[in-house]
């Protein structure tokens, strides 16, 4: 094991400035060759401290860039073209908007270099997306920067060759959001015709006998009981003297 103190927020073992102990394998072929992390002697307190002091310096740094990361990223206002199939033509017979699903998925990959290229440097591991994005509309990712700051990143999906873009935006959204309401319209459904069958249904119970039914049941001789019972021989007369 050995004893590091952290360059970087590093997921699931500590923040920047941190002391830590890891396995060598692990300091060794990871966060030292990435710089993730500075060795921590014990053998010198004061180098020790000084690492720390300096840890803590660049925390302090990187925190106040992540804050500033955040503001830029929150300000943002991305759309991203993506290819579309068609939809189903039922939704236009009902006089519903089309809400186009994609040729595939937007994935937290693609969203971090959409990022990254705004000079804003991304790592799409730390990119979460609210919920799987296979169709068109608006939706919301979480990057986590450093310092245990995370910011919020809005952006719309919309089909290829859209000529006006922000009168897109608002068609999307607003086929999204019919959307949204028209299956949580049918899920309420579903459970109330669910409810409503298990009110009707009757709670089984045991009938009683019909007047007179146990006692004949009673006097029905058994399987066993009904069959011939073997005669047996009679017993020899006395002989008469």
């Amino acid at each position: 094991m050995m004893k590091l103190i952290l360059q970087e927020d590093v997921p699931n073992l500590g923040m920047v400035g941190e002391l830590v102990t890891v396995r060598d394998g692990y300091g060794r072929n990871f966060l030292l060759p990435q710089r993730k992390a500075v060795h921590a002697s014990p053998n010198s307190i004061k180098e020790l401290e000084h690492q720390k002091r300096l840890a803590a310096h660049k925390r302090e740094l990187a925190t106040s860039q992540a804050e500033k990361d955040k503001k830029v990223i929150e300000a943002l206002s991305i759309a991203i073209n993506a290819k579309v199939a068609h939809t189903p033509a039922g939704d236009k017979a009902e006089g519903h908007d089309e809400l186009q699903r994609l040729f595939g998925s937007i994935t937290s990959r693609e969203l971090a270099k959409i990022v990254s290229d705004t000079g804003i440097k991304v790592d799409h591991r730390k990119v979460t997306l609210a919920e799987p994005v296979r169709t068109v509309g608006k939706f919301e990712a979480k990057i986590r920067l450093n310092g245990g700051i995370s910011a919020k990143l809005l952006f719309w999906v919309l089909p290829e060759g859209a000529a006006d873009v922000e009168a897109e935006k608002q068609r999307v959204e607003a086929a999204q959001a019919d959307s949204k309401k028209r299956a949580a319209d049918a899920e309420a459904k579903r459970k109330a015709a669910e409810a409503a069958l298990r009110a009707e249904k009757p709670t089984p119970v045991a009938a009683a006998p019909a007047e007179g039914e146990g006692e004949a049941q009673a006097e029905e001789a058994s399987p066993e009981e009904a069959k011939p019972k073997k005669k047996g021989k009679k017993p020899a007369e006395a002989s008469e003297d």
